[in-house]
């Protein structure tokens, strides 16, 4: 039977400060030590628990967390984005171009000319109804265009049917200004704000997609190049004590200018800092709450650390002893 992890207490920075002090003195090593140390584990949590992460959170390094990511990133994209030579996919589409066209809220705002723009197929009309369907089929394109008007006056239209405007060649363009609006990642169920766009083909609209999910871990590289930017650590011995250490190429790849790290000398000790530039986009950090959670995470691991445990037991036997 797995064992049950226990959830992690959000802390602030000063549960964390004292915690590491009270740490350095439990295992009587220099606090500056403790705190490189802890700062490497601090940053590998900060990417751990910055979005994206798997179902039920947490393991924000792992291949699930890459995989989520990648999978809300297509479905974003998707909502924005419908391809015009996937019939059955696209059921009810033709038919909102269709009304959009008789409104006169299509791509030109002119109903004749977006209605005579229709290119109606055996795979596109399939989402018709049978009325519909023959009205699109007459070849008389404006005896057509009078039926469609006559019948669309007086069938019920889904309120909920968005606009359909394309089709579109510029996909980077409309999807990096419907992501503005949102602050850069669509918050669970917001509404896309904004008309669908037709595209040509599904392969395009998928090279589209595989070439921004190369992006999925973006912010959480920041913190991965902060972690580098660190000043080795270094044992007595002198071996290199790997603190923070991850495995996920994924992130790597992403590294870049967008974290920073910096380093002071104070007469209480040693003070360091870490900046993600990339920001808290659409409040995903906040949301997750990321920061409380990484000096929660810390302070729990802190005080489960067996050399920590094993100096206050030694204590508490020694003051029993009289010692």
């Amino acid at each position: 039977m797995a064992k049950k992890s226990t959830p992690i207490e959000p802390k602030s920075k000063a549960d964390f400060d004292k915690a590491i002090s009270q740490f350095a003195k439990d295992v009587k090593v220099d606090v500056s030590i403790i705190t490189n140390e802890q700062m490497r584990l601090m940053l590998r949590d900060a990417m751990t628990f910055t979005p994206p992460m798997p179902k039920g959170g947490g393991r924000g390094l792992s291949i699930a967390a890459h995989k989520a990511g990648m999978g809300k990133l297509a479905k974003d994209v998707k909502r924005i984005f419908i391809p015009m030579d996937q019939g059955v996919k696209s059921k009810g589409v033709f038919l909102r171009q269709v009304i959009n066209a008789v409104q006169g809220t299509g791509p030109s705002g002119r109903s004749w000319m977006d209605f005579i723009a229709l290119q109606p197929t055996e795979k596109n009309i399939k989402g018709l109804s049978p009325v519909m369907r023959k009205i699109m089929q007459d070849t008389d394109t404006r005896r057509a265009f009078a039926k469609a008007q006559n019948y669309l006056s007086k069938a019920r239209a889904d309120g909920s049917m968005r606009p359909i405007e394309g089709p579109t060649n510029d996909l980077r363009g409309i999807h990096d200004k419907y992501k503005a609006k949102v602050g850069g990642r669509w918050p669970k169920n917001a509404p896309v704000g904004g008309p669908q766009y037709m595209v040509k083909t599904l392969l395009e609209l998928q090279a589209y997609i595989a070439n921004r999910q190369l992006k999925v871990g973006y912010t959480k590289a920041a913190w991965a190049t902060a972690l580098r930017l660190m000043p080795p650590l270094v044992s007595s011995r002198g071996n290199a004590r790997n603190y923070g250490v991850y495995d996920a190429p994924w992130v790597d790849a992403n590294r870049s200018a967008m974290g920073k790290f910096s380093m002071s000398q104070r007469p209480t000790g040693t003070s360091m800092s870490a900046t993600n530039l990339v920001g808290n986009i659409n409040n995903v950090a906040t949301d997750a709450n990321m920061e409380n959670i990484v000096y929660g995470n810390r302070v729990k691991q802190i005080a489960n650390n067996p050399y920590s445990i094993r100096a206050r037991l030694q204590e508490t036997i020694d003051k029993a002893n009289g010692k």
